[in-house]
């Protein structure tokens, strides 16, 4: 019983993409990275917070590590699908490790100012905005088009785990060494990452983008899907609204924490980053395990409509540990918006235009909260944190009900091509 349990495991649920050896080196490698990744957020917002108490500046700093990918996740994309994928993405991995053992060296001999720490979180976001297009582009080449629902799914769940204890693992580091032990232990695990990347060879490539035309021509080619696919392009206009006025609130977090729910930020956004990670775990599991394309389409809503309820809870208490129990469900449901997109975009797109349509994706996921940030945190200095935020939830709320009166439409197309690139 128990070989026919494992079996059932491997073979049905989102562990079956563990059979495959890429996969699991990347994602194996990436799991430290991923606890990489919110080390440093949370010692950047930190830092940022004791140089400044200002929500402003936690914007500023949010859009000069984002920023730098609404120009160039384009162009990343567009490489990708021109180049070899898996060159580049050593490369820029090379690029971030060396940009962060800067910051880490300057933090701890006392060098940073505000104005270096824009400086080198511009640096980094440049690295980041080439790195996300590429990952998302080489994702599919990991393993058969049959596992890739479980693959994407299995790896927002382990780079959610990391999200979840990372912040537990970088709360006693940055009480002892502070924001500079904590970068320094995110530029060791890029270093690990790098050396991974050089054990891992792509199994299903994708085509090349078509050769002799200009990077102007490809670029817009990624552009007029996003725009004009009957489905995708409400996807992407629900992605613009989400990620710029319902996400903001993650790059904000000192402010809330101090000022809103009366928590020291350095305790208290470790516990929020944490509780958001365990929200975000539950959805890719389940997510994750969702195979057809209607479903996931429903699944799609019912996560639109909860982040918007539970974004409106957590603003509207300054009671801290009742805003981290809000954290976990809006975290549900936001991953879970992410990854289902992420599923039908993927799904949906031809392997040729993946690189540059799911570098617009991933501009919108990463860039699309740091411009909320600012928005919303140079308001904040007026009008508190929660107000702005609420008028953010309406706003979206008018776009997602819009895209909602369209989900038979939606649903139907995906159905369709589905069917077609099965049958092809």
């Amino acid at each position: 019983m128990s070989r026919a349990f494992i079996n059932s495991l491997m073979t049905k649920s989102t562990l079956r993409a563990l059979r495959h050896r890429n996969f699991v080196i990347v994602e194996a490698a990436g799991w430290l990275t991923g606890a990489g990744v919110w080390f440093y957020r949370i010692g950047i917002q930190v830092l940022a917070w004791d140089l400044t108490g200002s929500g402003l500046w936690l914007g500023v700093i949010a859009l000069a590590e984002a920023g730098p990918g609404i120009f160039i996740a384009p162009i990343a994309g567009a490489l990708a699908d021109r180049h070899d994928r898996l060159v580049l993405a050593r490369m820029v991995q090379l690029f971030i490790m060396i940009v962060t053992a800067l910051l880490a060296a300057l933090t701890l001999a006392g060098l940073v100012d505000i104005w270096m720490l824009v400086a080198l979180a511009a640096l980094h976001g440049v690295g980041a905005g080439f790195w996300q297009p590429v990952r998302m582009a080489i994702a599919p080449n990991l393993v058969p088009r049959e596992d890739l629902t479980a693959a994407i799914a299995l790896h927002s769940t382990l780079f959610n785990l990391a999200r979840f204890l990372g912040p537990a693992i970088a709360a006693p580091i940055l009480v002892v060494w502070g924001p500079g032990g904590v970068f320094t232990a995110t530029a060791a695990s890029y270093l690990i990452f790098l050396v991974a990347l050089f054990r891992v060879t792509l199994v299903n490539p994708d085509a090349r983008a078509e050769a002799g035309r200009s990077m102007i021509t490809h670029l817009m080619e990624g552009v007029a899907f996003a725009t004009q696919h009957a489905a995708i392009k409400y996807l992407f206009l629900n992605m613009i609204f989400a990620s710029i006025l319902l996400r903001a609130y993650m790059e904000l977090l000192p402010g809330f924490s101090e000022t809103v729910f009366g928590h020291d930020p350095k305790e208290g956004v470790a516990i929020l980053v944490s509780a958001a990670g365990l929200g975000a775990i539950v959805a890719s599991i389940l997510i994750g395990n969702v195979t057809r394309m209607a479903t996931l389409v429903k699944a799609y809503f019912i996560c639109v409509f909860c982040s918007l309820l539970f974004l409106t809870l957590f603003v509207s208490t300054s009671n801290f540990w009742f805003a981290v129990g809000c954290a976990v469900f809006l975290s549900t449901s936001q991953v879970g918006v992410n990854v289902a997109g992420q599923v039908i975009v993927q799904t949906t797109v031809k392997g040729e235009l993946r690189g540059r349509v799911m570098s617009l994706w991933g501009l919108l996921n990463r860039s699309g909260p740091a411009v909320g940030a600012v928005i919303l945190g140079s308001i904040s200095g007026y009008a508190g944190f929660q107000w702005p935020m609420l008028a953010g939830v309406f706003l979206s709320a008018v776009v997602a009900v819009f895209v909602f009166t369209k989900r038979q439409s939606i649903r139907q197309t995906l159905i369709d091509n589905e069917a077609a690139q099965d049958r092809s």
